[in-house]
């Protein structure tokens, strides 16, 4: 008898190269394309406003990273849609999911500490027990985390008087 796996789910952190400098960079930039709460958001973002020129300017600092990926899973890759979301003491974010094909990514811009990570839900109940299983994946400010689109996801409510900053994107397969 002999166990195997019958499905497996991948997913990638990159460590952003040379973060401090980037760092900089990147939050320069998102001062062109400012955030602001929209509806029944509890967090802000500028999801919903013109982004014009976001994916070409990220792809010109973070290339190498993407570049990474690009390479690990040998497949070109190309930023459909980007933007930032902030979150202060108390934001949180709902259960959601970026579609059924391609990938996306998070990069964690300032991720305090005491920030929620964010969980990710297998897409299927587990066999024994029938519960849901939640994933929060650690990670550190500086570092990019790409899953496919189809994950369900969502951050807990923050307990950090930190505003913690993140740049998410979806890519296609090419």
């Amino acid at each position: 008898m002999m166990e195997e796996t019958l499905f497996r789910i991948p997913y990638w952190t990159i460590p952003t190269l040379n973060f401090s400098t980037k760092k900089k960079q990147l939050l320069t930039l998102l001062k062109a394309y400012p955030e602001k709460k929209h509806g029944m958001q509890t967090f802000i973002t500028n999801r919903q406003s013109d982004r014009s020129n976001l994916a070409e300017a990220f792809a010109t600092i973070c290339g190498e990273e993407l570049n990474m990926l690009s390479q690990q899973i040998k497949k070109d890759i190309q930023i459909e849609d980007i933007w930032s979301v902030s979150y202060k003491k108390g934001d949180y974010h709902t259960t959601h999911n970026h579609g059924s094909v391609g990938l996306t990514g998070i990069l964690y811009l300032q991720q305090d500490k005491k920030a929620p990570v964010t969980q990710y839900l297998q897409p299927w109940n587990d066999w024994y027990s029938d519960r849901t299983i939640y994933y929060p994946l650690p990670v550190t400010e500086g570092q990019m985390v790409v899953v496919p689109k189809f994950i369900s996801h969502f951050t807990e409510p923050s307990k950090s008087t930190t505003m913690k900053k993140i740049i998410s994107w979806d890519m296609k397969i090419i």
